[in-house]
């Protein structure tokens, strides 16, 4: 009998066992499918946004670059001044949408799991300088100083030269720059500082003007808020700007934090380890056209 029993329960404890461990997996599944659900959700609200955005965005600079040229081509002898104004306003609207045309397509590949590292050796010093020449109209128009400096340059060439993907950290700093540009005072300054050292880069793009009010610093990387501009938001355009930001510094297993700057406005600091090799993409730089734009 005792025997019987022992059996009996044994067999009801292997039940007991099977049935937990059919209730965790049980349990990871509806985890799983919240996920899926949730992924579905957000690109449904990538493409509402989108949607919802793609007039300001794209269609209209289009339509006032087209009328701006058809209006040059009437202009007569003598009228030289407005043909100057209306240029500079043909470049404008290039210029943004030149700038959110590499943020949607950096996003759609972002979304769907395509984009990858392309590794180079590159100098620190010339994508700084390319930064400043990049966004010198904006600058000048709102009589902003673009200053890039190098904490640990005097020790040596080397604390200039780089190892990792030089368009997406392009891409990043100026989204940086161009919110900081956004939100900025006229005649004031913008401070953007490298320190390479032990494998790390550290950047960070400091401004003086609105800053964030705290309770929105973790919405402005979610690439479906936009803050209101009123409520001091730093984010433009169709959000995307500091999604892409975020998103590229986990590709480039690195972090990015936000705080106030001491003078006034915000500081956004991003620190990304250095790649430990090139890749093939190195060998084929001298031989691939340049793809960035200089204005």
């Amino acid at each position: 009998m005792n025997n019987f029993e022992n059996k009996s329960d044994n067999e009801l404890e292997d039940c007991r066992k099977q049935l937990s461990r059919l209730q965790a997996e049980n349990d990871e599944l509806i985890r799983n499918l919240h996920n899926v659900n949730e992924k579905l959700r957000d690109s449904e609200r990538l493409k509402g946004h989108f949607i919802s955005n793609i007039t300001n965005e794209i269609i209209n600079p289009f339509a006032s670059i087209l009328g701006l040229a058809g209006n040059i081509q009437q202009l007569k002898e003598g009228e030289i001044t407005l043909a100057h104004r209306m240029a500079e306003l043909i470049f404008e609207e290039s210029f943004h949408l030149d700038f959110q045309l590499k943020n949607i397509f950096a996003a759609a590949l972002i979304e769907a799991g395509k984009d990858e590292l392309k590794i180079t050796r590159f100098s620190l010093k010339d994508l700084g300088d390319q930064l400043i020449h990049y966004f010198r109209v904006l600058l000048q128009k709102k009589q902003i100083r673009l200053s890039v400096g190098f904490t640990n340059a005097a020790d040596s060439d080397e604390a200039i030269m780089f190892s990792s993907d030089r368009e997406k950290l392009d891409l990043i700093l100026k989204n940086l720059v161009s919110n900081a540009i956004k939100f900025s005072n006229e005649g004031s300054s913008i401070d953007v500082e490298f320190n390479n050292g032990n494998g790390i880069l550290s950047v960070e793009v400091s401004d003086f003007g609105k800053g964030v009010y705290p309770e929105f610093r973790k919405l402005i990387f979610d690439r479906f808020k936009q803050l209101d501009e009123k409520i001091n938001s730093i984010n433009t355009g169709h959000g995307l700007g500091l999604s892409i930001v975020l998103a590229y510094a986990d590709l480039f297993g690195g972090k990015v934090s936000l705080s106030d700057n001491f003078k006034g406005g915000i500081r956004v600091s991003i620190s990304i380890p250095e790649s430990a090799e090139t890749n093939d993409w190195d060998d084929l730089e001298g031989f691939l056209l340049d793809s960035e734009t200089s204005y």
